[in-house]
């Protein structure tokens, strides 16, 4: 078998499950429970011996120091380079580069010694620099506590000092500055050593007398539910309820009116994992873009503070960190989250089964208990939150052979991965559980195996923004989503799919916050979408999804409805050459639906590849005039080939603002960007992400304008249509992703500094030089 399988062990992981699918795919499991499927896997030698060599395989392959920049486990070393490097970059005033440099010295450093302490008192610099005040502070506490330089400490208590300052807390910066002098004394610094502290003092003590800006100290007050919460729907509003009924099983119901933007869940995830991501994110609470403080241990597994991190590693990281170290978590994907099932409900303990029923002895029995209870009742805020992860639907009675094999052998493997590298068997399992090892071990395998097969259908991706800059010097910011993590929330998994929600998914951190999208009425079902979305597929390619991950046939109103069936070919549809209409054409003759004249695609086709050409000179243009000219001439062909809806034309039209945009043509800018949110509001509605992200691109554009034309006979106008469109913006990208979110703070200084421009629309250029100034920079953070 190893003959056949790749050098790389990571790599084998999916060649070694269908080597084993193809021995063990002759038996139909699915009328199995987990119970006996896992009492066969577990029960194989041939398939432990076989887990148990990639598992070694794994472990020797990663848990160790990978290269001279790089370990799996800490190393000063790889901590020395880093931190070298970022000194290098922090003297070259490369701030950002040196951050990162110094952050990766953190992760790397061992615990025990100095070199964490330096590294983490180097990143304070680059932190301080970087106006980053607060984490700064966390940095220089926890370098201090972890046994930072004496020699060196009353550098590190000025630079305190400085935030302290910059942050307005005056009272603890003169104490910093005393405990710093006090303890410089007590050194035996040379002459010139002593007088450069002396003036970092002085210049300390007057930047102190010097009121500094205030700083935003935003603090996040987290939406309630509406009309309260509601006792018998856990995490759910009182305004909803939770029904079961044979045709549509449970789902959810409104039990009056509802409004848009009102909130009908706010949950905390059973379990979660963050997943893969160049920007690091707290493996505890999956607090994005944060100061990375690691694991003890490893060097994969990286936390938003100390607190985060002690808590996860009760929670399940001293059970994980092995499998990190192993580069196990990455390689199997969503079996991941299974594992994590089962660690956190080992850690808040198994409740104990109905009164009724005889304490179980063996897993089977334990399985039994679990599954007979009221699937109503459950959801109780009083029932064990236990019952709700273990009773979401596993689709394993619908699920193909091959599918349901695989994720027995997996299910396998991590049970064994359990068992060598970890004493979770030893410990905490066996608190938490009366069954003897050998049906312990087995109820645990039963367990991930059921939670893989719920996970594929309940998982719920936690989304986030972030922004970039996509052009060198451009004026404008584009922003994407992001997925942070994977997670499992049992009361949110009760809404039904519909290809046509009406509902909203907000996430802080990782709690799921969802808002009606729409108005609705009482008895109204809650829909949820999983994935497949009527503006963005055609029904055929939607059900297609929804049958393959969740096996139904979708009858929503979307896919029922013939007229709507064809909506979404209008975004990749062509233009008549008579009439304009939309025409679809695959590779065969085609005619318009409006006019039925012929369509000739060889002409459409010589047309979009001159367009192209075009639109590569202006990629490669010099000069900004040039840029707009060409591109211009590049719309303006796919203009007369695409149909006016056609998504493709909305991002020749956006690429053609941008380029507008940072020739100062703004005016032309906003016609444009104008267009687009007409088509996108067609396409997915006016309350839709996609419009609220084309609204804040909008209000960008506006706001340069009236920064650059201040003079302009039109300014006026400018500033109220302006202030109009980023008030808009507020509210819908608060209604799309929560008020926590840094965009949407930032369009909420906007507006307020537009609104200073509408209210007094007789101020002079000379004096309102300074508001022009604030929004400028606002406009830039």
């Amino acid at each position: 078998m190893s003959a056949s399988l790749p050098s790389d062990c990571a790599k084998q992981w999916e060649v070694l499950l269908l080597l084993l699918l193809s021995e063990e795919k002759k038996i139909d499991r699915t009328t199995d429970t987990e119970i006996d499927t896992m009492n066969y896997f577990y029960n194989s030698e041939g398939v432990k011996k076989i887990l148990l060599q990639w598992l070694h395989q794994m472990h020797v392959s990663y848990a160790r120091k990978t290269s001279e920049s790089d370990t799996a486990l800490k190393c000063n070393d790889v901590s020395f380079l880093w931190r070298q490097r970022g000194n290098d970059k922090y003297h070259a005033n490369l701030i950002e580069e040196s951050y990162h440099c110094y952050s990766k010295s953190v992760i790397y450093a061992k615990q025990n010694g100095t070199e964490y302490s330096l590294a983490l008192a180097n990143r304070s610099a680059a932190l301080l620099r970087l106006k980053k005040f607060k984490e700064c502070l966390s940095d220089i506490e926890l370098s201090i506590s972890s046994g930072y330089k004496r020699e060196m400490l009353h550098k590190l208590l000025l630079r305190r000092a400085d935030c302290y300052i910059e942050l307005n807390q005056s009272v603890n910066a003169q104490t910093c500055i005393l405990e710093a002098s006090k303890h410089a004394a007590s050194l035996k610094l040379s002459t010139s050593q002593m007088a450069e502290f002396e003036r970092h003092v002085r210049l300390l003590e007057k930047k102190l007398h010097t009121a500094p800006p205030d700083v935003e100290d935003f603090e996040v007050v987290l939406p309630e539910c509406h009309k309260g919460l509601n006792p018998d729907f856990t995490s759910a509003s009182n305004a909803i309820e939770l029904r079961n009924i044979d045709t549509v099983g449970r789902h959810v119901v409104t039990r009056e009116a509802l409004r848009r933007g009102d909130v009908l869940f706010s949950e905390k995830p059973y379990a979660w994992v963050t997943l893969p991501s160049e920007e690091p994110i707290c493996d505890m609470c999956c607090e994005p873009d944060i100061n990375p403080i690691p694991c003890s241990e490893c060097s994969r597994s990286v936390y938003c503070s100390v607190e985060c991190r002690s808590q996860a590693y009760a929670m399940f990281h001293k059970w994980e960190c092995a499998g990190a170290q192993s580069d196990l978590f990455s390689t199997i994907g969503i079996a991941h989250l299974a594992l994590r099932v089962l660690l956190i409900s080992a850690h808040h303990g198994f409740p104990s089964t109905l009164k009724h029923l005889q304490k179980p002895q063996t897993a089977s029995d334990l399985f039994k208990s679990y599954i007979q209870v009221d699937k109503l009742q459950i959801y109780k805020c009083d029932r064990p939150d236990f019952y709700r992860m273990f009773n979401l639907v596993t689709n394993f009675d619908k699920m193909n052979n091959s599918d349901y094999i695989q994720y027995a052998v997996t299910a396998t493997m991590l049970t064994l991965y359990l068992e060598k590298y970890t004493t979770f068997f030893e410990t905490v399992f066996k608190s938490s559980s009366t069954l003897c090892d050998k049906e312990m071990r087995l109820f645990a395998a039963a367990l991930m195996l059921r939670g893989l097969g719920q996970l594929v259908c309940n998982g719920h991706a936690t989304l986030s923004l972030t922004t970039t800059n996509e052009y060198d010097n451009g004026r404008t910011i584009t922003e994407r989503e992001v997925r942070r993590a994977t997670a499992i929330y049992p009361s949110a998994a009760m809404m039904n799919h519909s290809c046509d929600p009406n509902i909203i998914n907000t996430f802080y951190r990782n709690r799921l916050i969802i808002r009606c999208s729409r108005e609705l009425s009482p008895g109204a079902q809650v829909f949820n979408c999983y994935g497949p979305h009527r503006a963005r597929e055609t029904t055929a390619q939607r059900r297609a999804q929804l049958r393959a991950q969740y096996m139904f046939h979708c009858m929503c109103s979307a896919c029922a409805d013939s007229e709507r069936r064809q909506f979404v070919v209008l975004f990749s549809a062509y233009a008549c050459q008579s009439c304009k209409g939309p025409v679809t054409w695959h590779g065969k003759n085609a005619q318009c639906q409006q006019c039925h004249a012929d369509f000739h695609p060889e002409k459409a086709l010589a047309k979009l590849d001159r367009a192209e050409e075009l639109s590569l000179q202006a990629e490669q243009a010099s000069s900004p005039e040039q840029r707009c000219d060409r591109m211009q001439a590049s719309y303006k062909l796919k203009q007369q080939v695409w149909h006016r809806h056609h998504a493709s034309l909305r991002a020749a039209a956006d690429k053609l603002a941008r380029f507008y945009a940072d020739a100062g043509e703004f005016s032309k800018s906003v016609e444009l960007i104008k267009q687009n949110i007409q088509s996108l509001e067609y396409q997915f509605g006016s309350f839709s992400v996609e419009v609220a992200h084309e609204l804040r691109k909008l209000s960008d554009v506006m706001l340069e304008r009236i920064i650059n034309s201040p003079r302009h006979t039109d300014y006026r106008e400018w500033c109220l249509e302006a202030h109009k469109i980023v008030r808009k913006a507020v509210q819908l990208t608060e209604l799309n992703y929560g008020p926590w979110e840094p965009l949407v703070r930032r369009l909420e200084r906007q507006a307020r500094l537009v609104g200073t421009l509408v209210a007094d629309s007789s101020v002079g250029l000379s004096e309102s030089d300074c508001v022009h100034h604030n929004l400028h920079y606002n406009l830039k953070i």
